[in-house]
């Protein structure tokens, strides 16, 4: 029995020790450590000095980043008629086929031409088009676009 005691008594004190990061951060609560930072809830808080006291902030909100998926062509947004398409928009066309990518510029309303096919290079133009995306293409895949 002595021994079951000996061995349970530790085991019992480091389960009831919480981490750091489990303990739950609200605006105004104490913190340890002045400039610490700490998320959650979707906030970053940051451990201030207030009234000589350490407390957490009230938090600044993490904008999610918009997810893209490459190869996939998106819907048609308001951001096809923006003034510019932009280049994590024509990102998508990346590792799509040539007639996947012909197709997915057609359907969002982008001019579409090809700068190079495999090791040859094509006679384009130097003018700047906003609503233009210009793709190089290797072995039938996207490997690079570029907006203008």
């Amino acid at each position: 029995m002595k021994k079951l005691a000996i061995v349970l008594a530790p085991l019992l004190a480091l389960a009831l020790i919480t981490p750091a990061q489990a303990v739950t951060v609200k605006a105004g609560a104490k913190c340890s450590k002045f400039g610490a930072t700490t998320l959650a809830n979707g906030k970053k808080f940051t451990c201030i000095k207030k009234s000589g006291k350490l407390v957490w902030n009230s938090g600044v909100a993490i904008k999610k980043p918009e997810v893209i998926k490459p190869g996939v062509c998106p819907a048609k947004s308001a951001a096809d008629f923006a003034t510019e398409i932009s280049q994590k928009r024509a990102n998508v066309l990346i590792s799509m086929t040539e007639s996947d990518a012909l197709d997915c510029t057609a359907r969002l309303g982008w001019t579409y031409r090809v700068g190079q096919m495999d090791d040859e290079i094509m006679a384009v133009t130097m003018d700047y088009r906003p609503d233009r995306v210009t793709v190089t293409i290797k072995k039938g895949f996207i490997t690079e676009v570029l907006v203008g």
